[in-house]
């Protein structure tokens, strides 16, 4: 079941679909976080704050546009997996690879991911779309738990209910050197 989890993960990132949905968009600049994820420290880095992408007439999606919640956290090779649904309330535009953060009890940070994807998708008011993420190499201390998986909108948050992601003594393992990754494939009409 595990293997079928991550074959699933893989097909999805690989899907000409998630790739037929996606516009291009101008070249990152260096004021861009950095394609490395830091290591958990005292001093987190912040989450990303780019700006969505929109198309021509169609607004950036804001965190009162949207609701998105997670489901069961599973375990495959050395990485924690979740499916995250976004619905939408109003017609707006995202990055069709979402930008992630993860944040401790405290509302600390410890893990920001950039969008992994150039792009955007307009959302259809009522639609629902869903994401798969993946948390691998933990090689920190355990953080203060429960942790909040956050998707940012620019230099908003929009927080995923659906409970700690993951759950306590359940983090990753350490796998190697170069800190957590914390990442999503595109985000796609849920069935």
């Amino acid at each position: 079941m595990i293997l079928g989890v991550a074959m699933a993960v893989i097909l999805v990132a690989c899907s000409p679909a998630a790739v037929a949905t996606v516009a291009p968009t101008p070249a990152r600049t260096a004021a861009s976080p950095p394609a490395a994820y830091p290591e958990p420290t005292a001093t987190p880095v912040a989450p990303p704050t780019s700006a969505p992408s929109t198309a021509a007439g169609t607004s950036a999606c804001t965190p009162a546009d949207l609701k998105a919640s997670h489901g069961l956290v599973e375990g495959a090779a050395g990485s924690r997996l979740t499916t995250v649904l976004l619905t939408s309330a109003s017609a707006c535009s995202i990055d069709a690879f979402p930008a992630l953060g993860l944040r401790d009890s405290r509302g600390a940070i410890l893990v920001g991911a950039a969008s992994s994807g150039p792009g955007h998708i307009d959302l259809a008011a009522g639609g629902v779309y869903e994401a798969n993420v993946r948390l691998a190499n933990w090689c920190a201390a355990q953080p203060d738990f429960p942790l909040a998986l956050e998707i940012v909108l620019g230099a908003d948050e929009l927080p995923v209910t659906g409970g700690s992601f993951p759950e306590e003594g359940d983090l990753p393992p350490c796998n190697g050197d170069g800190g957590p990754i914390l990442e999503a494939t595109g985000w796609e009409a849920a069935p």
